[in-house]
C-alpha cells in the first residue's frame, strides 16, 4: 500500500532541512515508510515555492488558508499515495477541483491539499453519447469538448466551476428542466477511498456508494474520474437576457413565474434581480441601477423555441432584450463576467415551496438597497426532468421543490458585515416560503443542523451508512459533512 510517514511530508515540506522539524500538524509518529516522492509522480507546491501563493488561492476572496503543501497529482494512484502519506502524518485534507467552493472547503489550513486540476481531460465518444471527464475538469472542459458534436452534460452557471463539486452536490443549471440534474447523466466514476482504494462506481458496481456519490457531496472519497451520458444540444441555442426596470420588476417576475407553470420542459428562466451594468449594451438610464434580468435558454431547437418565448419577450416594455442564438460554449460563459476570481462572496439559499406575491414584492423592496452592484437575489423554476427521477435513486431529495432561490452578497472591497447583513436579510425574509431544505452545494459554514436540513430521514440515514462503511474515520470532512455513526 502506497504511503508516507510524517518525517517524509515534512521532508518535502523542507527540503533543506536535515533532520525534519514535527509541528502541532503531526498527530502521528514517524515511522519508516517510502518517502511521498518516491511514489508520488505530481507536483508538490511547498510554502517557500514561488507558485504558493497563487496555488491557494480560491475563487472567493474571503478565503485565505495556508496548506503545509498542495499536491497535484496525475492519477488515480497518485491521489492514493497523497491520501495514505497526508493520514499518516496526520493533515486534514482537502479536495480542490474548480476552487468555487464558498466556504473555502478546497483548501486545508494547516494540512494537506490536494489540487486535481492536472486531472482535467475529457473524452468525448459521439458514438455513444458519453463523456470521460478527469475529476480536476471544469464545466467548460467539458463544454468545449461536447461543442462540436452538439452533445452536452448538465451544466451549471458559471464556466470555470469544478465538473466534480457541481455534480456531487446534484448539479442544478441552465438545461435541468430538460435532461435533468448532472448526477442524472452520471453513469460511473472512478473514486480513491481513504483507504488509498481505487474503486468504481455505478449501479452495478459498488451501488451504495454510486448513491451517496449523487448528492452527498464530497463524503465518500476523492472522484477522479466521472463518466456522463451526454446530451444533443447546439450547435446553438436560443439564450440571452431580459432587461427590466425595478419599477417593473416585481410585475414582470409575476408573470415570468406563472408563465413557467405551463413552459414546455426545454425552456429554463432565472428570474435575477441585479444591477445593470455600466456599459453597453445596457441602456444609459439603467447602467449602474437595480434591476431585474430574465436569465432564458431554450434547450431545443432554435424554430421552435421562438413562439415558446415571445410572450416572455413581449410582456410589459422589456429596457432591453439580449435574446438570440447563441454558440453553447458562450451560453456556458454567459454569466461569468458575474463570477469573476477574487471577489469576496457569500450567500444563502432556500428551496421554495412557491413563489407568492408577497415574496415578490418583498424580493424587490430589498433589492431597492443592495449593499453591492455584484449582489444578485436568483429565483429559478425546478420541474421537468428533475422531478421526474424517482425521490429514492439518488441522495438528492429536493425533486418536488417548486423553486431554488439564491440570495448572492459579491464585492470586492468595503464592509463584509454589511454585505453579509443584506444577504441574512433576503435569507430571513424568504425564510416563511421556504420548504426548510437546502441545496447541498450552496450550504455556507453554517453547521451540522443545516447540512442536516439538506437530507430527508431516510435519505439521512442512508448516506450515514455509506459513511460508515466507506469514510468511517470522516477523513473526508472538509466539505458539507456527513458524519459517520457516532463511535462507543
Amino acid at each position: 500500500m502506497y504511503g508516507a510517514s510524517a518525517e517524509a511530508i515534512l521532508r518535502l515540506a523542507n527540503p533543506h532541512e536535515k533532520e525534519p522539524r514535527m509541528t502541532s500538524t503531526t498527530a502521528s509518529p514517524v515511522r519508516a515508510l517510502p518517502r511521498l516522492e518516491e511514489r508520488f509522480t505530481g507536483d508538490v507546491i511547498r510554502p517557500s515555492d514561488s507558485r504558493y501563493a497563487a496555488a491557494r488561492t480560491l475563487w472567493n476572496a474571503m478565503v485565505d488558508r495556508r496548506p503545509a503543501l498542495i499536491a497535484r497529482p496525475r492519477s488515480a494512484q497518485d491521489v492514493a499515495t497523497a491520501i495514505l502519506g497526508a493520514r499518516d502524518a496526520g493533515f486534514e485534507i482537502a479536495v480542490r477541483s474548480g476552487g468555487h467552493s464558498l466556504p473555502g472547503h478546497s483548501m486545508s489550513e494547516g494540512g494537506m491539499t490536494l489540487d486535481l486540476s492536472g486531472m482535467n481531460a475529457v473524452s468525448v465518444d459521439p458514438a455513444t453519447a458519453t463523456a470521460r471527464v478527469g475529476g480536476g475538469a471544469l464545466l467548460n472542459d467539458v463544454g468545449e469538448a461536447g461543442a462540436p458534436h452538439a452533445l452536452t452534460m448538465p451544466f451549471g452557471h458559471i464556466s470555470h466551476t469544478g465538473v466534480g463539486g457541481l455534480t456531487l452536490g446534484g448539479g442544478i443549471g441552465w438545461v435541468m428542466r430538460r435532461y435533468g440534474l448532472a448526477i442524472d447523466s452520471l453513469r460511473s466514476a472512478e473514486l480513491v477511498t481513504a483507504e488509498g482504494k481505487v474503486v468504481r462506481a455505478s449501479e452495478e458496481e459498488s451501488p451504495d456508494l454510486f448513491w451517496a456519490l449523487r448528492g452527498g457531496g464530497g463524503n465518500f472519497g476523492v472522484v477522479t474520474e466521472f463518466e456522463f451520458d451526454l446530451h444533443p444540444f447546439g450547435p446553438e441555442a436560443l439564450a440571452g437576457l431580459i432587461l427590466y426596470p425595478l419599477e417593473q420588476a416585481a410585475d414582470a417576475m409575476r408573470f415570468s413565474r406563472d408563465f413557467m407553470e405551463t413552459a414546455p420542459e426545454e425552456l429554463t428562466v432565472f428570474e435575477t434581480l441585479m444591477t445593470a451594468p455600466p456599459e453597453e449594451p445596457f441602456p444609459a438610464e439603467l447602467q449602474g441601477r437595480p434591476a431585474l434580468g430574465l436569465g432564458v435558454l431554450y434547450a431545443g431547437p432554435i424554430v421552435e423555441g421562438e413562439p415558446v418565448l415571445r410572450p416572455l419577450r413581449e410582456f410589459g416594455r422589456p429596457a432591453l432584450d439580449m435574446v438570440g442564438p447563441m454558440p453553447t460554449v458562450a451560453i456556458q460563459q454567459m454569466l461569468d463576467p458575474t463570477a469573476p476570481h477574487g471577489m469576496r462572496s457569500y450567500n444563502r439559499s432556500h428551496w421554495l415551496a412557491a413563489l407568492p406575491d408577497a415574496a415578490i414584492d418583498e424580493q424587490v423592496s430589498r433589492h431597492a438597497d443592495v449593499a453591492s452592484p455584484m449582489s444578485m437575489i436568483i429565483n429559478g423554476r425546478m420541474g421537468g426532468a428533475v422531478e421526474r427521477v424517482p425521490r429514492e435513486a439518488t441522495a438528492f431529495g429536493h425533486r418536488h421543490a417548486n423553486r431554488l432561490l439564491l440570495a448572492v452578497s459579491a464585492w470586492w472591497e468595503g464592509d463584509d458585515d454589511e454585505q453579509i447583513e443584506w444577504c441574512q436579510g433576503v435569507f430571513d425574509a424568504m425564510t416563511p416560503h421556504s420548504t426548510g431544505g437546502v441545496y447541498i452545494n450552496f450550504v455556507e459554514d453554517e453547521g451540522e443542523q443545516r447540512v442536516r436540513s439538506g437530507y430527508a430521514d431516510d435519505i439521512w440515514r442512508k448516506l450515514v451508512a455509506a459513511k460508515d462503511r466507506w469514510d468511517p474515520d470522516n477523513v473526508f470532512h472538509l466539505n458539507a459533512n456527513i458524519p459517520p455513526s457516532p463511535q462507543d
